[in-house]
């Protein structure tokens, strides 16, 4: 394998069905293994939905248009792929230049049996990173299932996750701010100046689920705002979601169409612009305008067999 010295980029892929903050932690900590060097990139591969279908057995949740758009959408994220193989190949790592592929601390396996990395192990061409615990797409899929809502009290946020998911493109440098809406504490601070709450542009609800009609909101307003402070004000703290509090920020702060977050608190007079998660102006003839929390659910809820089978095998303790 020939690389070019000047460029460090390494490999992710997945199927990353129901995009959460687990996800968007080890994209983090992807990009984070290059970014002391110049030119670094992250390229994340993303598994089509029939790639899906045949190793795992059944299509993921969220269609593979959804999951890219989704994934495009992380800060972190330099490049997207898509039809990666499931089997992570050489080839393909090789055709975008990238040394090594990085994956969580736990095993993904074909439709053999396999691990999908047994081959990148092999050639050395393999680095591990944390998992992060608890959150996962089997778990969200049973709160669906048995109309769980969460408690935020046993799920704080801290504030070195807020920094951590804050970070710029690079992972390390600052980006987004993060403001406590209750207190109207600056907790995190950002690359925009945010004395002036005139320019801020503010889209506000509970972003539970977060997944791609969301993102295009926030995208649509970063474009038609260019100059603006684009702020996500997620509500709803003390529960009732399906995601909790941390969950629904933490995946809120990787998207790279936001300037910031307000968490709690009730909008303010003086913010300039404030739309509500859904509002016309924001939705219209985006091509994720169809999707909403309410949506995913039905999906998982029509399949209800399907998917309190899949989640049996995979709750299952292994012996």
């Amino acid at each position: 394998m020939t690389l070019n010295n000047k460029k460090y980029r390494v490999w992710i892929d997945g199927c990353f069905d129901f995009t959460h903050h687990g996800h968007s932690g080890a994209i983090l900590q992807a990009r984070q293994t290059v970014s002391s060097y110049n030119q670094n990139k992250l390229i994340c591969g993303i598994h089509n939905d029939e790639a899906i279908r045949l190793n795992k057995g059944c299509l993921p949740v969220m269609h593979e248009n959804e999951r890219y758009k989704h994934i495009e959408s992380i800060r972190w994220v330099s490049q997207i792929v898509k039809d990666a193989p499931y089997v992570t190949d050489p080839e393909w790592m090789d055709r975008y230049e990238c040394r090594y592929v990085v994956h969580g601390d736990d095993i993904t396996l074909d439709a053999n049996g396999e691990d999908c990395y047994a081959l990148m192990k092999k050639m050395d061409r393999f680095m591990e990173v944390k998992r992060t615990p608890v959150v996962s797409t089997t778990e969200i899929i049973h709160r669906i299932l048995n109309g769980e809502t969460v408690d935020d009290i046993n799920d704080k946020l801290t504030l070195e996750e807020l920094q951590k998911y804050s970070t710029g493109e690079n992972g390390v440098d600052k980006h987004c701010f993060v403001i406590d809406g209750k207190k109207n504490e600056l907790l995190v601070d950002g690359i925009k100046d945010i004395k002036d709450k005139s320019q801020w542009v503010v889209l506000t609800g509970d972003f539970d689920l977060f997944h791609p009609g969301d993102i295009e909101q926030l995208e649509n307003i970063s474009k038609r705002h260019p100059r603006g402070v684009v702020i996500a004000h997620i509500t709803h703290e003390n529960g009732g979601t399906i995601m909790s509090l941390k969950e629904r920020v933490l995946s809120v702060l990787s998207c790279r169409y936001i300037d910031g977050v307000v968490i709690g608190g009730s909008p303010a007079a003086e913010w300039g612009l404030t739309y509500k998660l859904g509002d016309p102006h924001v939705t219209s003839n985006g091509e994720f305008e169809y999707l909403t929390a309410h949506v995913i659910q039905d999906r998982i809820n029509a399949q209800r067999d399907r998917y309190e089978a899949r989640n049996a095998k995979k709750r299952a303790p292994t012996t």
